[in-house]
C-alpha cells in the first residue's frame, strides 16, 4: 500500500478495475483461503466460508469462491477467521522496543493496527523525535498511526523537559498520512476552562480524531471536556465514571498495560449494546508481559474466559468498534473491500493463534525479525546521548532531618494514580512502614536540583531503584532507602546515556541499557525481556513487593494523573494542579 494511502486505506483507481474483476469471478484470485469459518463480529455468527484476496484487499468472502482459481491456494483446516486486531492507544517507547521490534514481537500475536502517540521521544526530543516515528510508520508492514503529541510539556511549567511541541510544528506534520488526528489530551483543566493555547491545538485538529486523558472527570467538567469535541478516553478507572462516560457518548478505551489495568473494573460495562463504543488498548506494556502474556489477544482471551463477555463481542471490541471509532473504513472486518488483514485461529475462546495475515501476506513469512536492523537503519533514529547532567552526589539530596509532619506518595498497586499520604518523621523514622526516599532528577543541561520527596508502597528493604524512564518528561526518577545506592544508581544512568538501574551495597546489580532518547533499546525483543527477567530478580531479592516497579516509578512523576506526583521542580497536588511543600500542615 502506499504511504499516500495509509489513512484512508482506499483501493487506487487504477487498481480497483482488476480488484472488481477478481471479485466477480472474470480474473484469477492472488490468494484464496477455503475451508474456514468467519466469526462475523456484526452479527456475532460464525459460518463456513471462503475468503477470496486480491492484492492487499479482500475481494469476497462466501462459499461461491470455494473452487475459485487463485494463484495461491491455502486449506485452512476449519480454522476460524477474524479481522486483525487494534490497538487503540499506546506509547510504543513504553515497551522499550524500536517501532520495528514491536512490529516484530506483536504482529504474530494479531495486532495488525497500533495506533500510537509518540509523547515519550517527543519529551525528550520533540519534532526530531515525532518525525522519526512518521518515518518508522512508512517502514513498518504493521499499520502504525501516530497520533499527534498534544500536550509537551505535559503539564507546562510544572515539569523540565527536553524540547517542546509547538503548535506551529504540529500543524506542519498534520497531513502526513500516518496521522488520524490529536493525541490524548491530558491538559483537560486546560480545555475546561478554555485555555487559548489549548483550545488552538484542539481547533486545528477538530476536523480529525480528538483522543481524551480524563481520570475521575465526571459531571458538569466532564461534560465541558466532550463539548469542545474529545472523543475518548483510556483513563477511566471506576465502572461509575466508565458508565457515565459511556452515557455521554464517549468512547470507553479500556486498558489493560503493565501497570494500568482497568479490565477487571471496566468489563462489566461491556455488552453486545453498549460494545460498539467501547475499543481496546494496551497503553503501556513491556516485552515480559507481551512475552509472557500476550498483546490485544490477551485481552481479548480475559474478556471471554474470566469476565465472561461473548465471544464475538470480545473480538468485536478489539477489531470493527476500534475501526469505526477512528474513521478506519477499510479496517475491522471480514468482507469485500477491507484489507486483507487477518487471524487466523484454531480456538476463539482461548485465541490460539495459528497465523496471521496482514496486507493478503501471512506474518510467518514475512522474517520479521531479520528486517529489524535494515528498518532501523533507514528510519535514521536519533542516537545522541541526551542524558545531559554531572555526576550526582549525596550533598544534591538535600532532606529534611527534623521532626515534623510531611507530605508522602503512596503507590496503588496495578495503578496509576497514587494516594497522598500525610506522614510523621521523629528524626529517625516514619510513624508508617516502608517509607523511602524518592527524587527526580533533571536531566537536560541544567543540572538544576533535584525535586525531593517520600514514597510507600514499593517494600524495598536495601539499595534503590532508578530510570531514564519518568513520564512524562522522562529526567531521572530514584527511589532508595539510603543516599548513597541512590547516587550509584543515578549515576550508572547517566554514564550509559539512560536505562533502568537496580543497585545496592554500592554496587550495580542488574541494568537494562536505553540508548534511544533514554527510552528505546536496540536489542532484540526477547533480549530485553532477559535483561527485565534479570532485573526483577534483583528487585525481588531486595525486597519490591510491586510486579513493574520500574513502569509504576516511571508514573509517579507525571502531573497529571491524581493524586500527587513528583515532577523536578517538586510535588504536585494533581487535584489542585500546584506545588505543595515536602513538609505537611495539619
Amino acid at each position: 500500500m502506499s504511504l499516500q494511502n495509509k489513512r484512508t486505506q482506499n483501493i487506487s483507481r487504477t487498481e480497483l478495475p482488476t480488484r472488481l474483476a477478481q471479485a466477480r469471478g472474470d480474473e484469477i484470485l492472488d490468494v484464496l483461503i477455503r475451508n474456514i469459518q468467519i466469526l462475523d463480529v456484526i452479527t456475532g455468527d460464525t459460518y463456513p466460508s471462503a475468503v477470496a484476496i486480491g492484492g492487499e484487499y479482500i475481494v469476497g468472502v462466501g462459499l461461491d469462491y470455494q473452487d475459485a482459481k487463485a494463484k495461491r491456494v491455502i486449506d485452512g483446516g476449519g480454522a476460524f477467521i477474524t479481522p486483525g486486531f487494534i490497538d487503540g492507544h499506546l506509547h510504543i517507547e513504553s515497551s522499550m522496543m524500536s517501532p520495528f521490534e514491536f512490529e516484530a514481537a506483536t504482529l504474530p500475536l494479531g495486532t495488525t493496527t497500533a495506533i500510537c502517540d509518540p509523547h515519550e521521544i517527543t519529551n525528550v526530543l520533540g519534532a526530531r523525535g515525532f518525525e522519526w516515528f512518521l518515518r518508522c510508520a512508512e517502514l513498518t508492514k504493521q499499520n502504525l498511526f501516530v497520533q499527534m503529541s498534544s500536550c509537551v510539556p505535559a503539564l507546562p511549567g510544572f515539569e523540565t523537559t527536553g524540547s517542546d511541541f509547538t503548535l506551529s510544528e504540529m500543524k506542519h506534520l498534520k497531513d502526513h498520512p500516518a496521522v488520524l488526528g490529536l493525541a490524548e489530551m491530558m491538559n483537560f483543566p486546560g480545555v475546561i476552562n478554555a485555555d487559548n493555547d489549548v483550545l488552538d491545538k484542539v481547533e486545528a485538529f477538530s476536523d480529525l480524531n480528538l483522543d481524551g486523558h480524563a481520570p475521575l472527570l465526571r459531571g458538569k467538567a466532564l461534560n465541558a471536556y466532550l463539548l469542545a469535541g474529545i472523543q475518548n478516553c483510556h483513563e477511566t478507572v471506576t465502572i461509575e465514571e466508565g458508565r457515565e462516560k459511556l452515557q455521554k457518548g464517549m468512547g470507553l478505551i479500556i486498558r489493560e498495560g503493565s501497570v494500568a489495568k482497568n479490565l477487571k473494573t471496566l468489563a462489566p460495562l461491556v455488552s453486545d449494546f453498549s460494545s460498539p463504543q467501547c475499543l481496546l488498548c494496551t497503553d503501556d506494556r513491556n516485552p515480559f508481559e507481551i512475552a509472557h502474556e500476550g498483546h490485544i489477544n490477551y485481552i481479548i482471551k480475559e474478556l471471554i474466559n474470566t469476565h465472561k463477555v461473548p465471544v464475538h463481542v470480545a473480538y468485536r471490541l478489539a477489531t470493527y468498534s476500534a475501526a469505526k471509532h477512528f474513521g478506519l473504513k477499510r479496517l475491522g472486518l471480514v468482507a469485500p473491500g477491507k484489507k486483507a488483514d487477518l487471524v487466523l485461529l484454531s480456538d476463539l475462546s482461548q485465541v490460539k493463534i495459528k497465523d496471521v495475515m496482514i496486507g493478503g501476506r501471512f506474518v510467518s513469512e514475512l522474517h520479521l525479525h531479520d528486517e529489524v536492523p535494515a528498518k532501523l537503519k533507514a528510519s535514521n533514529p536519533p542516537m545522541e546521548n541526551t542524558i545531559k547532567r554531572s555526576a550526582l552526589q549525596e550533598s544534591d539530596l538535600n532532606y529534611p532531618v527534623s521532626n515534623g509532619l510531611y507530605n508522602v506518595i503512596e503507590i496503588v498497586q496495578n495503578e496509576i494514580i497514587t494516594k497522598h499520604l500525610k506522614c510523621h518523621f521523629d528524626g529517625a523514622s516514619f510513624d508508617q512502614d516502608d517509607i523511602l526516599y524518592m527524587a527526580n532528577i533533571e536531566r537536560y543541561g541544567q543540572n538544576l536540583p533535584p525535586g525531593l520527596g517520600f514514597v510507600k508502597g514499593t517494600g524495598l528493604k536495601s539499595g534503590a531503584l532508578a530510570s531514564s524512564v519518568a513520564h512524562d518528561s522522562h529526567n531521572i526518577m530514584v527511589i532508595g532507602t539510603n543516599l548513597s545506592d541512590m547516587c550509584v544508581a543515578v549515576n550508572e544512568i547517566i554514564r550509559t546515556g539512560g536505562g533502568f538501574v537496580v543497585a545496592d551495597k554500592g554496587q550495580v546489580v542488574a541494568s537494562v541499557e536505553l540508548p534511544i532518547a533514554g527510552l528505546l533499546s536496540l536489542q532484540s525483543a526477547e533480549e530485553i525481556k532477559a535483561g527485565i527477567e534479570k532485573l526483577k530478580v534483583a528487585f525481588k531479592n531486595q525486597g519490591v513487593v510491586l510486579e513493574e516497579p520500574f513502569i509504576q516509578m516511571a508514573f509517579l512523576a507525571l502531573p497529571v494523573i491524581p493524586t500527587l506526583k513528583l515532577t523536578d521542580k517538586g510535588l504536585v497536588d494533581v487535584t489542585q494542579f500546584k506545588f505543595i511543600p515536602l513538609e505537611a500542615t495539619v
